[in-house]
């Protein structure tokens, strides 16, 4: 599974939304609220430090990127006056 920003985003979201109801049936407590939101959030942030490392160039000190498919180039606009 990718942990993309969408993903992330979801998972952040049903927590979010689990875990209140979980303290409104009696099942968490509000410090054990905070706790799976945190850890939620830890879990995450670490598994986009994995991806991040397994889709990065390390080893490529001349900063060249054969492996970019496509770029887009923005020119600058014309300032009034010049």
């Amino acid at each position: 599974m990718r942990f993309t920003p969408k993903t992330r985003k979801a998972i952040y979201a049903a927590v979010a939304g689990i875990v209140p109801l979980l303290v409104i049936g009696g099942l968490l407590t509000d410090e054990q609220s905070q706790a799976v939101l945190t850890s939620t959030a830890a879990f995450l942030s670490f598994l986009a430090t994995i991806m991040a490392a397994q889709n990065t160039q390390a080893n490529n000190p001349q900063g060249e990127f054969d492996d970019l498919e496509d770029f887009t180039v923005i020119e600058t606009p014309e300032l009034p006056g010049k």
